[in-house]
């Protein structure tokens, strides 16, 4: 079978866009798996129930960003 000389640079650019990927998953997941091994089973409530409303609030902003744009408030942006 023949493989093309391009493949093996091919091959590379996809492992490396696995790995960063990866790499970006565990870094926003970090608190939320580092609780999930912590002794302190109180801590991991917390620290979930943290990024969970977070998450939630940033959620919110973008909703209210999209909204002022779309409505042509650029200024409460």
């Amino acid at each position: 079978m023949y493989l093309d000389p391009a493949f093996g640079g091919m091959l590379l650019q996809v492992i490396i866009a696995i790995v960063a990927v990866g790499g970006g998953i565990i870094y926003s997941f970090r608190r939320k798996i580092k609780a999930f091994f912590s002794k302190n089973k109180s801590e991991t409530k917390k620290v979930v129930e943290q990024s969970a409303s977070a998450d939630a609030i940033d959620a919110i902003d973008e909703i209210n960003e999209a909204d002022a744009i779309a409505k042509g408030n650029i200024e409460d942006v």
